[in-house]
Order: structure tokens, then sequence, then C-alpha cells
């Protein structure tokens, strides 16, 4: 797969046709916004969609996407972005300390009300892209808030980008439109995911799987060794259900994998097996014969996750991991 084929330059996903015909609807009746937040799950493109959107809104040419070839796309298709009316405003580097920090600073914010005020030189726009937006401080978000409440213009517009706008003070999120991409149709993953690589079927189902349906993650995933991980813990669970005393064992194997990943796919694992059971069906990857209860998945699934946000603490992630598996083998005995 090619990295112009996972990540669109001045081109959209198919999921994004919706949110972009809107768009374009608004800048056709000069309504847009002045303020907007694009929101939705990891891995659904929201930021290359706010990156096409920036190109859009800065490009000199007049049709649907950026024309790619102006001197203001040329600009922005540099590494740098070097360009004069973008302000790209994401994590900095703590010059105390030389790691990358945690949060957006009101320094950040107050530079970008800064250069809010600049006269604009190339293009007709100024364009500010703030991601992830819900990492922004409280004093940054409060500095923030100005330039929502009073724009420094009308052809200045501000795009927030988040997983999660909840995150966001309610301040910040009545002075924004809200534009969401949602997680798309299995359907559409894979017909995207068969175009733009060369995996077969098998291949790209198992992707989104252990994905859990985001469509740029199982792209990862289908260029990556960790996809036979995610295979080796389906076939673990399998082999725990027909054989509940190899939970030691499957134990030690899986212990060697990234521990964050092993929580996330056990809990894709037992969301498979609810909605195959709500259907009547059993997951391909499960022995036939074997009923599980779901209120048993459905509680091994929150421990699951509970587990993953415990994994960056001290405490013993393997016995944690043998008492699942020993609860999820309890279900084949």
């Amino acid at each position: 797969m090619s990295q112009s084929s996972s990540t669109p330059s001045h081109g959209l996903y198919p999921w994004h046709e919706q949110q972009w015909a809107f768009i374009l609807r608004c800048l056709d009746m000069d309504r847009l916004a002045h303020a907007l937040i694009i929101e939705g799950p990891s891995g659904c493109g929201k930021t290359a969609f706010a990156n096409n959107m920036a190109a859009k809104l800065l490009c000199g040419a007049d049709q649907p996407q950026a024309c790619g070839q102006c001197r203001s796309c040329q600009l922005l298709a540099g590494e740098d972005r070097a360009h004069p009316e973008l302000m790209d405003i994401s994590f900095e580097i703590n010059p105390k300390t030389g790691k990358l920090r945690t949060e957006i600073t009101v320094d950040q914010v107050r530079k970008l009300i800064g250069q809010l005020q600049l006269t604009n030189t190339i293009s007709a726009r100024k364009v500010a892209f703030i991601h992830p937006a819900d990492a922004l401080n409280k004093s940054a978000a409060n500095a923030l808030l100005k330039s929502l409440e009073e724009p420094a213009g009308k052809d200045t517009v501000l795009i927030l980008v988040t997983d999660d706008p909840g995150r966001l003070p309610v301040t910040v999120r009545s002075r924004c439109q809200l534009i969401s991409i949602g997680q798309p149709d299995r359907e559409v993953v894979q017909a995207w995911l068969q175009q733009v690589s060369d995996q077969d079927g098998e291949a790209v189902n198992a992707a989104i799987d252990a994905a859990g349906g985001s469509p740029l993650r199982a792209a990862q995933f289908l260029q990556s060794p960790e996809l036979d991980a995610f295979t080796q813990v389906r076939e673990s669970l399998a082999t725990l259900l027909s054989r509940p005393a190899s939970a030691m064992a499957v134990s030690e194997r899986l212990a060697k994998l990234d521990e964050k990943d092993i929580w996330r796919w056990l809990s894709i694992c037992c969301s498979d097996v609810i909605r195959a059971s709500m259907r009547g069906q059993t997951p391909g990857w499960m022995p036939a014969n074997i009923q599980l209860d779901s209120k048993t998945l459905l509680q091994l699934q929150k421990q699951a996750d509970i587990n993953r946000r415990m994994s960056t603490t001290p405490v013993r992630s393997d016995l944690l991991l043998q008492a699942w598996l020993i609860g999820w083998a309890e279900q084949g005995i």
C-alpha cells in the first residue's frame, strides 16, 4: 500500500464525502462558521479532513478541492507546511526537558492570537488548525475563548480537531460548529482497503477486526506484523475454550506481546462474540459448538478495558492477564 493511498493529499476518504459536501455548501452560501470542531473516533481520518479543509480554504483556485498547483498549495505540500496564513497548533517540545509536552499551553494560544492580527500575504483567508483541541489546558482554552467571541475577521477560520469534544469547555463548544466524522460501515472499510491494498479478503477482515472497525488503523495493520499478533490472540482464546487447563501456557505466550494491544484486542474479541451471539451466530475464529454467556462476556470486556488503563501503573500485568484468561477459559468448561 502506498503512502498516498492511506493518507489522501488534497483528496478525501470515501466516508468523508457527506461532511465535505456540507462544507462546500456553507462556502457557496458564504455561511461557513468562523470556528469549527471536527470530531470523531481515532482512526476515522478527521485530521486528514481538517488538513484538506485548511488547504481548500487557503487555495487560490475556485474548485471543490485544493488545486495542488497554486503558490498556497505548493507551500502546504512542503515538509514544514510553511504557509504564512496557516497556524498549526499542537504539542510542542518543552525547552527545559527536551520532551514533547502533553498539553497545549496558553503561550501557544497567545502567539496564535498575535499571528491572526497580521496582514495576509498569500491567501485571502487565515486558518488556525488546533489538534488535539482537548489538550488545551484551562488557561489556553480561556485565552482561545476571546478569539471565539471576537473573531479576528470574516476571513479567519479556526479548526479544532478532537477525539472527544466533551473534554472541551462548554464555552468553547458552544461557539463552534460541530462536524462529526463517524466510523464508517464495515462494508465501506472493506471496499476501501481492498482498493488501496494488495491483501486478500481474509487479511482485510482480520485487519478490520484488529482495529475495532477503525479504517486507518486497519490500513496500518495490513502493513504491520501486529496483525499476526492479533490472529495469535484470537487463536489462543479459541484454544482456551477447548482446553481450559492451558491458561497458564497461553498467558506466558501472550505476555510477550504489547500490553496495551493485548487488552484492546481482548476487549474487541469479547465485543465480536457478543455481537455475533445477538445474531444467533458464532465468530469464525471460535469453536462452533461452544455457547458463551453474554453477561460474563460483558464483564470480561469491561475488565479488559479497565486493565488496559491500568497497564501504565506498576500493577503486575502478568497476574492480571492470567486472571482474565482463566475467567475466559471457565466459559468452555
